[in-house]
């Protein structure tokens, strides 16, 4: 049974090629949506499904694998179409590559997108050579093992919910215990793991937990 899926979006500000195939050999199901497939193509990666409505991908040869074709007017953004396909082969650790930056509205979406899956799925993250960005949720997954990372320097923890509490950092450069901070709050702004790792622990509330590179 496949546990891990990587899904490969048709926009990466920031592509770091080494780091695109460690995770596309290290995953049992590779999914592109939609013109992620071109992303696939340009570096050698196949994947297990493509799917989308293919308004945004332009190579004309097909992967010799599963298509899905989506309707181009539709309630759901490819990226979300491709999670719950995974979800419904029964994966619950999922990493997408790419959809941050480039467009505003697709990045505040994706954010929305790691709060609407919190608790069906061990794992969601969206990552890139520059950045990552996952959701901490109190009631569900609420501490983290943070390892030093030399692609990612800074971390930062940006409120979801109008004010988190229980927020304990530990191993960084700057620690916290036990807090509470506010949605309009940039005090987790621009931190650094000290230490082989740090250790996150948020008690009751949602954050965003951004890695950064420099």
């Amino acid at each position: 049974m496949c546990k891990t899926a990587l899904i490969i979006l048709s926009f990466i500000e920031n592509t770091n090629v080494s780091q695109l195939h460690e995770l596309s050999s290290s995953s049992d199901y590779i999914i592109c949506a939609d013109g992620g497939v071109d992303v696939a193509d340009k570096f050698g990666i196949r994947p297990d499904c493509v799917i989308g409505d293919f308004d945004s991908s332009s190579i004309s040869n097909r992967f010799d694998c599963l298509y899905i074709t989506l309707p181009t007017e539709k309630d759901l953004t490819d990226t979300e179409a491709a999670i719950n396909h995974v979800l419904e082969l029964g994966i619950r650790y999922i990493t997408v590559y790419g959809g941050i930056g480039g467009r505003l509205d697709h990045t505040l979406g994706n954010a929305g997108l790691l709060e609407k899956y919190t608790g069906q799925l061990e794992h969601l993250e969206f990552i890139d050579g520059k950045n990552t960005m996952q959701l901490l949720d109190g009631e569900f997954n609420n501490t983290i093992i943070l390892p030093d990372d030399p692609n990612y320097k800074y971390f930062s923890l940006v409120p979801f919910d109008a004010s988190v509490s229980g927020v304990t950092i530990t191993g960084a450069k700057y620690s916290l215990d036990n807090a509470s901070i506010n949605r309009s709050s940039t005090l987790c702004i621009s931190n650094e793991v000290s230490r082989r790792q740090a250790h996150i622990t948020v008690r009751k509330g949602k954050v965003l937990l951004i890695r950064s590179g420099e």
